[in-house]
């Protein structure tokens, strides 16, 4: 069972003294599932809630100054949920990998031709030739909005199996992720045997890295 974003974490992750004063949060792998709290932070600029337990983009409206949004490993299963996202015009950067909604087989032309100011998608920049095969694309959900499938002219006939589509979204995968998501690994087992000083050293250096 997931828990909520409150304003007592926000505040302590951020050392921020409001909440419409916090502009960068990173709260990777908490078990969140409510995000409401962001109808609180209209200045929040990047938000990195991967490994968590959002299955919704509907708060992420609320945030008109976001320009970078991490949300891989959470739980949103349809990628029609990016139209939540679509009157963000500053956001750059869409972080949904390792969500259900990526094993569309079109997960990516969808959000490329709903998305016109994204500049880069799962840490992919997005080409010119992508941006333009997106011309000839009618994406529609589907009612129940699970099965998206934009509308080409060549669109084969015979429909993709399973198979095909796991196999299609594997070769998608962003290159070098395997071995990022392993350093992560190794870093946050190695962050549980540090005592404060130690922490504090980290968190120096990596707010260093992130100001340059």
């Amino acid at each position: 069972m997931g828990k909520p974003l409150t304003e007592e974490l926000v505040l302590s992750r951020s050392k921020a003294e409001s909440l419409d004063s916090v502009k960068n949060l990173n709260l990777w792998g908490n078990d969140i599932d409510d995000v409401r709290i962001l109808r609180d932070m209209p200045n929040v600029e990047v938000l990195s809630l991967s490994v968590n337990k959002i299955a919704s983009l509907r708060e992420f409206r609320n945030c008109p100054k976001l320009t970078e949004l991490y949300l891989r490993k959470n739980l949103i299963a349809d990628v029609s949920e990016v139209r939540y996202l679509q009157n963000l015009p500053n956001l750059k950067v869409l972080w949904l990998w390792d969500n259900p909604c990526a094993e569309n087989p079109n997960y990516r032309q969808y959000i490329i031709s709903h998305l016109p100011n994204l500049s880069k998608l799962d840490n992919q920049a997005i080409t010119p030739e992508e941006r333009n095969s997106t011309g000839d694309q009618q994406p529609s959900p589907s009612q129940n909005g699970q099965n998206l499938a934009p509308i080409k002219k060549e669109e084969p006939k015979r429909p993709v199996t399973s198979s095909e589509s796991r196999n299609r979204v594997k070769r998608a995968k962003p290159e070098g992720e395997g071995r990022n998501e392993n350093i992560l690994c190794a870093v946050l087992a190695l962050l549980k045997e540090l005592d404060e000083a130690g922490l504090e050293l980290v968190k120096r250096d990596v707010e260093r890295k992130l100001n340059r």
